[in-house]
């Protein structure tokens, strides 16, 4: 279920998420319906939630306990959150990424340090292993640098090998890169990437995640965050991977989101190479295959179709609400 047009304050969201027995399903048909009122206590909250309920019924109505620790932790993360310069944005601000909002299940929230406008310029994901081969960071790096150079925002996850590869890549041309985490932003991981980390904020980048300050590291967050990497991006680069991995959660977002995908092609001494066997199955299923540079203005214009794409369904989308809301007033 996709979110309505709710725009009920990001730290009542943030309370929903944070009282236990309210699960995300909840939250989008809380966010799906127009408020009558903000709330303004753990009390309201049950509230909101009753109100809900009378509506699609099925809902669990937290007690006041646990409302009550919702709405505490969210105020917390809140504080904490505004000490450390990380912006919490609701789905209908402007700031959030029209191409992430246009997903199947975007996040209610997304918390962002650093520069927001990165995240709503053009991205493009590169995307790989953890332990590739020398041919597999070279060719990252390159791309981190060639895409950046040409207008794109490289998005990756900070992982360790590709990522910190296409992430550098970046950087080494002063381009604009951002990380997408799966956990809080009060955290880097893996923590040897925290370096690098500080790079991408010094050059005007971000980190993003969609969990709060204190959330930690659970391995269901990371296949949850690889949607984002594709959500906010145009297309999605497999530099390397084998038959298993994180990336082929990317792969499987991309298509489900038409977004482009991208499969390098590995020259013939890599071919049969534990760490490029994915490339080699992916290859038929690419809406492109890389093999050299010459191939990037080619990229680029499919991943201008998919653009147009997105821009003319969110006309057809606000056209839509438009005419409802004319229908709802008579």
């Amino acid at each position: 279920m996709g979110l309505g047009v709710c725009k009920m304050k990001p730290i009542s969201i943030l309370a929903l998420e944070e009282t236990p027995k309210v699960g995300l399903k909840t939250i989008e048909k809380v966010l799906s319906i127009a408020p009558t009122f903000e709330p303004s206590s753990p009390t309201d909250l049950i509230e909101v939630l009753k109100r809900t309920k009378s509506k699609f019924g099925r809902i669990a109505i937290p007690d006041t306990q646990n409302a009550t620790i919702g709405w505490n932790k969210a105020h917390e993360i809140w504080k904490h959150s505004q000490q450390h310069n990380i912006r919490i944005i609701p789905r209908y601000s402007p700031h959030y990424p029209k191409s992430l909002s246009q997903i199947s299940d975007p996040p209610a929230l997304l918390h962002v340090l650093g520069n927001i406008d990165a995240i709503n310029r053009d991205c493009i994901a590169i995307v790989g292993t953890r332990e590739p081969t020398e041919y597999g960071i070279t060719v990252a790096k390159r791309l981190g640098a060639l895409f950046a150079e040409s207008g794109y925002t490289v998005v990756s996850g900070l992982a360790n090998g590709i990522d910190t590869a296409a992430h550098q890549g970046a950087l080494d041309v002063d381009g604009l890169t951002v990380a997408v985490l799966a956990n809080g932003l009060d955290t880097v991981y893996p923590i040897k990437n925290k370096e690098l980390a500080d790079a991408i904020l010094k050059n005007n980048g971000a980190l993003v995640s969609e969990y709060s300050w204190g959330t930690m590291i659970n391995r269901s967050y990371f296949v949850a965050r690889d949607r984002i990497q594709s959500g906010l991006s145009l297309g999605v680069f497999v530099v390397e991977t084998g038959i298993k991995g994180g990336t082929l959660h990317t792969v499987k977002s991309c298509k489900e989101q038409k977004r482009v995908l991208i499969v390098s092609k590995h020259p013939p001494y890599l071919i049969g190479h534990p760490k490029t066997r994915g490339n080699a199955q992916l290859i038929s299923e690419a809406d492109m295959v890389f093999e050299n540079d010459d191939d990037i203005d080619l990229i680029i214009i499919e991943m201008s179709r998919v653009k147009d794409e997105l821009l003319l369904h969110q006309d057809k989308k606000k056209n839509n609400r438009t005419n409802s809301i004319q229908m709802t007033l008579g």
